[in-house]
């Protein structure tokens, strides 16, 4: 008999149906809008496992799991009344198993339709000393963070359905706070908070129409119609250990964080990579953007999906080429978005945006955004709520061994490079998922080497 129910599946079914069909939220309506055929709004989490997968537990798993992430189950459908909505179906994501090291191709650069199928696909691949399993799955239906509450639902329902576990118990899970995700309005702000929100959000905006930041694919032959993609998928590379510790320790005595040293780092490094592919930015603006979790407390309770805002960081090249005096010009405009929640700003115009019927004209392809995207996943160890039993370096679920996971948000026109950074105790690791249709993998990885780099340069520090 399993371990694996903590409550009957007709509690969870008369939860989600007193929720469900629910209005799709601006964030979601934006993303599902921009979905292109050669760029699909996709996502990737790869899991990383030593040990082999068994098929039995693993779907055993993937049926409670999936029944805690009712997007990743659902299909948009309009309502007269409501608009477009999440409509919950009892139908399960595809997997596709093959052995560990195969590449995932069926299937991967697809155009998800909502509106008629799940918008995650899943890709097990498992050998007998390392295994791993990919989460592709459309940004409508979840951010980073939450698919990072996926696989932590998954983990621990494959370690309490492998026989002869120690039962976990699985993360307290409030399908009630879906009603409050992408909300970017605060509680009783004030007069004071509240005239300081209409500043910041003017500002914002001013800022984001005005500048004009440069597409990393300034100098490239524009896509074709009958364009041959180059590569699929995420690659990553590791920081040493050495460099990440000596970052952790130098970034702690400057009233620094590491976040402010990557996001400085990828400011120079997009701007020499473009130099020598013969843009000539001068004092014109590169953009990044960093999506921020809009999740606050009790929140890790919210079952899988959207919650998130988006900064816009954005300097000129003539600062971009003062690391230190650009380091020292970015810690405090992070440090407001991170204290005030800046980003969720960025829904409100959102809502703005298409209230007035603007986005088409938002999403024509012709604009670029920005030039490049930041995520940063942090430790995901730390974000898990079970406690999994530590064991050989990662957390112990049934006869696997977890390392970590890895991923990138998807690649949009213009926005030729997303970047997502992962950590653990000792290292840093940064993927790249870059524009299939403008760069071969080897322009890829001569790119994220360059990042890391230059990371790697500012492990030693200040130059001055």
């Amino acid at each position: 008999m399993s371990q694996l129910a903590t409550q009957p599946n007709s509690e969870t079914t008369t939860q989600l149906a007193k929720l469900f069909p629910l209005p799709l939220s601006p964030v979601e309506a934006f993303m599902l809008a921009d979905g292109r055929s050669q760029y699909p709004m996709m996502c990737d989490i790869e899991v990383h496992l030593q040990g082999t997968i068994e098929r039995a537990p693993f779907e055993e798993a993937l049926a409670f799991a999936i029944q805690r992430a009712p997007f990743f189950r659902s299909i948009v459908q309009k309502d007269k009344k409501l608009g477009l909505v999440w409509q919950l179906t009892d139908r399960m994501p595809e997997v596709e198993w093959d052995d560990y090291g195969v590449p995932c191709l069926t299937g991967y650069d697809d155009l998800i339709d909502l509106f008629q199928d799940l918008g995650i696909k899943i890709f097990v691949r498992s050998g007998s000393e390392r295994s791993s399993f990919l989460l592709h799955f459309h940004h409508a239906t979840s951010d980073g963070v939450g698919s990072i509450a996926f696989v932590e639902d998954l983990l621990t329902a494959y370690h309490n359905a492998t026989p002869g576990t120690k039962y976990v118990q699985p993360r307290k899970w409030e399908p009630e706070r879906l009603l409050n995700r992408c909300n970017s309005a605060l509680e009783n702000p004030g007069w004071k908070r509240g005239l300081y929100d209409v500043y910041c959000g003017i500002y914002g905006a001013t800022n984001f129409f005005m500048q004009r930041p440069l597409p990393m694919t300034a100098k490239r032959t524009p896509l074709g119609d009958d364009a041959a993609r180059q590569q699929n998928g995420h690659i990553t590379k590791a920081v040493s250990t050495d460099a990440t510790l000596a970052m952790r320790k130098w970034t702690s005595s400057e009233k620094v964080t590491v976040n402010d040293v990557l996001l400085r780092d990828l400011f120079v490094t997009l701007h020499d990579w473009m130099s020598d592919q013969g843009v000539n930015i001068g004092t014109r603006h590169l953009r990044i953007l960093m999506p921020q979790s809009l999740r606050g407390r009790g929140d890790a309770a919210m079952p899988t999906t959207n919650d998130i805002g988006f900064a816009f960081m954005a300097r000129r090249g003539n600062i971009i080429r003062k690391p230190d005096d650009l380091l020292r010009s970015l810690a405090p405009e992070t440090a407001a978005i991170r204290k005030d929640n800046l980003s969720r700003h960025f829904i409100g115009g959102l809502a703005a945006v298409q209230s007035l019927g603007l986005l088409p004209w938002m999403l024509n392809g012709s604009s670029c955004f920005s030039t490049a995207v930041l995520t940063n996943f942090g430790n995901s160890w730390r974000r898990f709520q079970s406690k999994l039993p530590p064991t050989d370096g990662g957390l112990a679920a049934g006869n696997l061994v977890y390392d970590g996971l890895t991923g990138t948000p998807p690649c949009r026109p213009n926005t030729a490079a997303a970047f997502c950074v992962c950590t653990s105790a000792d290292q840093i690791f940064v993927s790249l998922k870059h524009d299939p249709f403008h760069y071969t993998l080897d322009e890829s990885h001569e790119l994220l080497s360059r990042y890391i780099d230059q990371i790697t340069r500012s492990a030693d520090g200040p130059s001055s």
